[in-house]
């Protein structure tokens, strides 16, 4: 019996494990058109805009084979290809682990797909597009009618608190960079939260809900979380004397890290 349960997960895990890859291509892809074209325009070189060949559409595939430079523009690959696909694999295979029904591993593969596309937009662009947010939102809402064991009053519940609660906080952020503009006599164009920010506390609030207030001990860790790196980064910018006050930084991904270590 255990030697056909062995049977049983040798081929499931290194579906889950394929799936992750694949999805991890599809990250790569929308990551490298979405920012720049708002449109999907297939596999191409970020440099040059030529296609790649479909042996190379993979990031790491093509690290594996030697074929990292465009053949057109000679440009190397970004390694942001071969990682996420790495990471999106071990996901799969982490998921598969801590609950094998596919009922519960489907809700998790599109949770973990979502967060890990806007937050790979986000470090690179510091951009959180509102073709991503957006339909996010409806699919993981339309997730919680398919699971029995969700409540959907709950879950709009924490999308509406989630969304609102960091609406006042861009507020409060525009305020915050009118006085001190006004005070340094300068125009500050970058603000502690972009609106983007807003709808990816909706789609935190969406995915976790509102009972037991995940959703707000999920964006005060990502607050914090942020807050600490900032710390450090301020901190170790100004031993190297190219400190700068209003230092941009991406904060969606310590959103998403601070959701991620609530919902799973």
């Amino acid at each position: 019996r255990q030697d056909n349960l062995i049977c049983i997960m040798c081929p499931m895990i290194i579906l889950v494990i394929f799936i992750g890859f694949i999805l991890g291509m599809i990250i790569n892809l929308l990551a490298d058109s979405l920012p720049r074209y708002r449109e999907v325009r297939g596999f191409h070189c970020i440099s040059c805009g030529a296609k790649r060949k479909p042996l190379i559409w993979s990031g790491l595939i093509s690290l594996l084979v030697g074929k990292r430079k465009c053949s057109y523009c000679g440009n190397l690959q970004e390694w942001r290809g071969p990682l996420v696909e790495i990471a999106m694999a071990v996901g799969g295979y982490l998921i598969y682990q801590s609950d094998p029904t596919v009922s519960v591993m489907f809700p998790r593969f599109i949770v973990l797909f979502i967060f890990v596309l806007i937050a790979v937009i986000d470090i690179e662009h510091r951009l959180i597009l509102h073709i991503v947010s957006g339909p996010s939102a409806v699919v993981i809402f339309i997730l919680s009618f398919i699971d029995p064991d969700v409540d959907s009053l709950n879950i709009l519940v924490g999308g509406v608190v989630g969304f609102f609660s960091f609406l006042l906080l861009y507020f409060l952020g525009q305020l915050f960079a009118m006085v001190m503009g006004k005070l340094r006599g300068t125009q500050i164009d970058e603000v502690a939260f972009g609106f983007g920010d807003v709808t990816l506390a909706g789609v935190i609030g969406l995915t976790l809900g509102w009972q037991e207030y995940k959703v707000v001990a999920a964006l005060i860790a990502g607050i914090l979380l942020a807050g600490v790196f900032s710390f450090l980064y301020i901190i170790v910018r100004m031993f190297r004397k190219t400190y700068t006050p209003f230092m941009p930084i991406p904060y969606g991904p310590f959103l998403i890290v601070g959701c991620l270590l609530v919902y799973f």
